[in-house]
């Protein structure tokens, strides 16, 4: 994988820039991340992450084992696609363990949540001091810390991600000062739209500053406007947004997920009813649409147009 020579399914992983110039989600950075603790350590990374995260942690649940285990498979929820058939096979297998190799439960995810929040106290300390907890959920290019998206009001921010693999989605997030958070697993792709209805849920049940469902107007956009927004939009290398037109409906599609419609809140901007985000799209000096920026869940992800 980190050469892309075969069976590796992905690009050779390359130092594309100075570091610290900019900011990019990278799997392959994370990929080499671990080739750097598997050359230290020098024993499998499942046991190196066994024994000085999950353990200590007590999530006993969990693993970086690929593939599963045979004893843990009837534990295990199975992948669905999007068109609800079950993915062939099974679950993947995945080499590249750092970013795609945990096996977990919604339970464990709580207790890595108050891990972190227990440590930024200095009340846990099990895997990190206090100090490098902090360095972790600091706030850095893009919007992320060390692994983890950082968002909400300087007072009370919160720190989440979000997890895809094949046939299964699923979102964490939590609050760093009250303790409060939640970790939503759904094993179906797509469900990462499931994960954030709960989510709005939750925040309105329990008062949470962020997360609210919003309430949007859409407006009439010419049909020349729309086609203009027309094209692909790299996200990530392994991960784009689509856009079309079906008669005077603007629809986007995301990778390995179905079609859904957009609609207009300016002629820039644009909003789903299926989740709770928003697409805005901007233009170079010569009026060509280049890129759009993704405003979900707090955070802003930027898209080249290919």
């Amino acid at each position: 994988m980190l050469n892309g020579e075969k069976p590796a399914n992905t690009d050779p992983i390359r130092l594309e820039n100075i570091p610290g110039k900019d900011w990019k989600y990278s799997g392959g950075g994370y990929t080499v991340m671990q080739q750097a603790l598997l050359d230290v350590a020098k024993e499998p990374f499942p046991k190196l992450l066994h024994d000085t995260v999950l353990v200590p942690i007590g999530m006993t649940h969990s693993t970086y084992e690929q593939p599963l285990p045979a004893a843990l498979q009837p534990m295990a929820a199975t992948p669905y696609s999007a068109d609800g058939a079950a993915v062939p096979g099974g679950a993947h297998t995945y080499p590249e363990m750092a970013a795609a190799g945990l096996w977990t439960t919604p339970s464990d995810l709580a207790r890595y949540m108050l891990e972190n929040q227990q440590s930024l106290q200095g009340k846990a300390n099990h895997v990190l001091s206090r100090e490098l907890t902090q360095q972790m959920v600091t706030l850095g290019k893009g919007n992320w810390g060390l692994g983890l998206q950082i968002s909400g009001s300087p007072s009370n921010p919160y720190f989440s991600h979000g997890g895809v693999n094949e046939g299964f989605e699923s979102l964490f997030v939590e609050y760093e000062h009250n303790g409060e958070g939640a970790a939503i697993m759904t094993n179906a792709q797509g469900g990462m739209r499931l994960a954030s209805e709960i989510t709005s849920s939750i925040a309105v049940a329990y008062d949470w500053p962020d997360f609210r469902p919003v309430v949007r107007t859409a407006i009439k956009v010419d049909r020349s406007v729309l086609a203009r927004y027309v094209g692909t939009y790299e996200i990530s290398p392994t991960f784009s947004v689509t856009f079309s037109l079906d008669g005077d409906q603007l629809m986007t599609q995301a990778t390995n997920q179905p079609k859904f419609p957009v609609f207009p809140e300016t002629e820039t901007k644009f909003f789903l009813t299926v989740v709770d985000a928003e697409v805005e799209f901007f233009s170079d000096d010569k009026e060509q649409v280049s890129y759009l920026v993704l405003h979900q869940n707090g955070h802003e992800t930027k898209g080249m147009k290919k």
